[in-house]
């Protein structure tokens, strides 16, 4: 099993059993307001005004393949594929995540959907194969990050974006992981008021600590490890969007 593997597949039993917390989609609804997209059973802190960036960005057309990679639930890609006609195949290492998605997206119109097991760095999807790729909140996941773009790269077609959401502490340099791996970048911008709303979440998940844990069993334990060790980190870790295009010739192998 890869580093990416055991970090993710922590959260196997809180995906088997997130839609069983009443306390945390209250936490989120509290927090997020009318920006918070409860009807894709979202985990993390990706907003409305999140996707509508990120359909922005990526600039899909109908007819054409999105990759979301660490896809979990499968959520906002489906909104995104929907939205844009397109076709769309989600990539996880955690099963139950997968099989949440398939559910969601059956239910939210995109039945043609795919959602397979891989990791960043190893997809199993053909080369050249997706006309862009998104990723939300689940790449400071994975260790080996320039292996990540690289194969981000692989199965990307020239001229295809990768527009993500992720953590940049000060010592992570994404651009230039990204520009090593034949990526040009377009723009990297700090997401609109992250930092309060996911401290109050932190907090509030903290505060319902009990309720949680009779949710979500044995899968509640990642949830308040999450809140209890990462506020300290996150003033000097902002919350970011990439938008990067694949060159014409991207790096070999």
């Amino acid at each position: 099993m890869s580093d990416e593997q055991t970090a993710e597949e922590r959260y196997s039993d809180f995906y088997a059993r997130q839609l069983a917390s009443p306390t945390l989609r209250r936490i989120y609804q509290e927090v997020y307001g009318d920006d918070h997209p409860a009807e894709l059973q979202t985990f993390g802190f990706v907003t409305r005004t999140d996707l509508a960036l990120l359909g922005e960005r990526l600039a899909l057309r109908p007819g054409r393949l999105l990759a979301d990679l660490g896809c979990g639930r499968g959520g906002p890609g489906i909104a995104l594929a929907r939205q844009a006609l397109a076709d769309l195949v989600g990539i996880d290492v955690v099963q139950a995540a997968l099989d949440g998605a398939a559910v969601l997206s059956a239910a939210l119109g995109l039945p043609q959907a795919r959602f397979l097991r891989g990791s960043f760095t190893a997809t199993g999807l053909p080369d050249r194969s997706c006309d862009a790729v998104m990723s939300v909140d689940a790449l400071w996941m994975v260790w080996n990050k320039p292996a990540a773009f690289l194969e981000t790269s692989r199965i990307l077609r020239p001229g295809g974006r990768f527009v993500f959401t992720t953590w940049e502490p000060a010592y992570l340099d994404h651009t230039r992981m990204l520009a090593n791996a034949g990526f040009a970048i377009l723009e990297r911008r700090e997401t609109d008021n992250w930092l309060a709303r996911q401290l109050a979440v932190y907090q509030r998940i903290t505060a319902a600590r009990a309720a949680l844990a009779a949710e979500l069993g044995p899968g509640s334990a990642v949830l308040l490890t999450e809140a209890a060790q990462t506020p300290g980190v996150l003033p000097t870790t902002p919350r970011v969007m990439i938008t990067a295009e694949l060159r014409a010739s991207p790096p070999r192998r």
